[in-house]
C-alpha cells in the first residue's frame, strides 16, 4: 500500500505534498515491509495554518466512506490512513476494506486522491484482487460522508516494480480531480513473503459529477 509523508501539514498536502512520498507494501499478515527508494526532495513547505480549503481556494469535499467498482464487483468501505513514525502510510488493517490517504485530497477535489487495498492474504482474495482487470472507461464511484457520490472513469492501468514506483506520476499535482487505486501485483516472492510489483489504476472525474 502507498506510503505518503506529510510535508509540512495539510496545506502542502493535497497535491504539492505528494512529491515527498515513500511507498511501503505489506501483504496482509506477512512481513517484511518493502520500501522503494525515496523520491526527490520535496519543495519547501508553505507558511500558514492548516485550512479547510483546497489549494485552489475551493471548499473542501467530504471524506470518502465507500468505494464501488461495478466492473470488478467491489463495494467496500473506505477508512482514513495516516503516516506512521517512519513517514510511511500503512496498509488498511482489513482485507475487505480500503484506506484513503487522509493528508491528500478528498475524492472530487483537485489533485490525486489515493485509495489503497490488499490484493489477497493467506485466507484468499482481498478487496482489490481484481483491480488489474480494470480497463479505460470503467467507472469508480466514491461515496462521501455528506451523502454525495463522485464518479471517476478509469484512464489507465499500470504495473510497476516496487523499486521503480512512479511517485511523481501517482501523487503529483493534477489540473483537476483524479483518483489512484493501488494494490500489490506481479510475481509473489515466497522467500520474502511479498509481491514484487504494484498495480496502479488512474482515473479522472467524470464531467458533471460534483
Amino acid at each position: 500500500m502507498p506510503g505518503s509523508p506529510r510535508c509540512g501539514g495539510r496545506p502542502l498536502g493535497r497535491a504539492a505534498a505528494a512529491l515527498c512520498l515513500l511507498f511501503a507494501t505489506v501483504l496482509a499478515g506477512c512481513e517484511p515491509v518493502a520500501t522503494p527508494p525515496a523520491p526527490d526532495p520535496p519543495p519547501p513547505a508553505p507558511s500558514g495554518s492548516p485550512s479547510s480549503a483546497t489549494p485552489s481556494g475551493e471548499a473542501q469535499a467530504a471524506a470518502p466512506v465507500r468505494v464501488r467498482i461495478p466492473a470488478i464487483r467491489v463495494d467496500a468501505p473506505v477508512g482514513p490512513l495516516d503516516v506512521d513514525a517512519r513517514n510511511v502510510l500503512p496498509p488498511p488493517d482489513t482485507n475487505d476494506g480500503t484506506g484513503w490517504w487522509r493528508a491528500g485530497p478528498e475524492p472530487g477535489e483537485r489533485g490525486p486522491a489515493v485509495i489503497a487495498g490488499h490484493v489477497d492474504s493467506y485466507r484468499g482474495p482481498a478487496v482489490f484482487y481484481r483491480l488489474r482487470e480494470l480497463r479505460a472507461g470503467h467507472l469508480v464511484h466514491v461515496d462521501r460522508a455528506d451523502g454525495s457520490t463522485v464518479t471517476f472513469a478509469v484512464t489507465q492501468v499500470e504495473r510497476h516494480a516496487k523499486d521503480a514506483f512512479p511517485t511523481g506520476r501517482v501523487y503529483g499535482d493534477t489540473s483537476g480531480p483524479e483518483l489512484r487505486l493501488i494494490t500489490c501485483g506481479g510475481e509473489f516472492d515466497s522467500r520474502d513473503r511479498r509481491y514484487l510489483d504494484n498495480v496502479i489504476v488512474y482515473a479522472r472525474v467524470q464531467d458533471g459529477t460534483p
